[in-house]
């Protein structure tokens, strides 16, 4: 009786050990890409597709039920994903040449997108709380995008379409929303909320 019990119960452990695995997909049609994905953490998902040629990949996934998606269809592209907290959810989509998109997640139920088309434009992405969610997409050449997220609750919404622009938005506080857009060339902005339940919107033509 007491090899059956203990054979159960083997059973059961590698049964527990196997719904608790990474999944990694890694589709590569293009040509001269690289991607490296590190995963040590427990039912975290990576999809990467790499479409084009010299584009890199890092995905890092240390927490638990995350979900990263990274589609590159470009020149010379980079994507770094790192996830340390739980339930986070990264997605980048890179059309164009040499540009470079980074998502820091270290929170819980974090939801941040990247989506670049053109070339040279660089995003950055850092959430450090809970539920926050950003979104930056960049059409155009020489762009910058900063979204700092340290609170909880909060959306960061940035759009750049044209040349030369820069955008930083700091929230960390609990429940605000900021709002960036910008249409054409050299435009600076910078949105900072340490308080709690605010609103920003800025918009920048020329």
């Amino acid at each position: 009786m007491k090899k059956v019990i203990l054979s159960i119960s083997a059973m059961l452990l590698a049964s527990l050990s196997f719904g608790q695995g990474n999944v990694s997909v890694l589709t590569q049609p293009g040509s001269l890409n690289g991607a490296l994905i590190v995963q040590a953490g427990l039912m975290n998902d990576s999809d990467v597709l790499q479409l084009g040629t010299g584009d890199f990949a890092f995905v890092s996934q240390t927490g638990r039920y995350n979900e990263s998606d990274v589609n590159q269809g470009g020149s010379g592209d980079i994507a770094l994903v790192t996830q340390n907290g739980r339930r986070n959810d990264a997605y980048i989509g890179q059309i164009g040449a040499s540009n470079m998109a980074t998502i820091d997640q270290d929170g819980r139920r974090n939801d941040a997108v990247i989506g670049q088309a053109g070339t040279g434009n660089i995003a950055y992405t850092k959430q450090d709380g809970r539920r926050n969610a950003a979104t930056t997409l960049q059409f155009g050449i020489g762009n910058s995008a900063t979204t700092m997220q340290t609170g909880n609750d909060n959306t960061a919404l940035t759009g750049q379409v044209g040349f030369s622009n820069t955008s930083l938005i700091s929230q960390s506080n609990n429940d605000n929303f900021a709002g960036v857009l910008q249409l054409g060339s050299g435009h600076m902005s910078t949105i900072t909320q340490t308080g709690a339940q605010n609103w920003g919107v800025v918009v920048q033509t020329n």
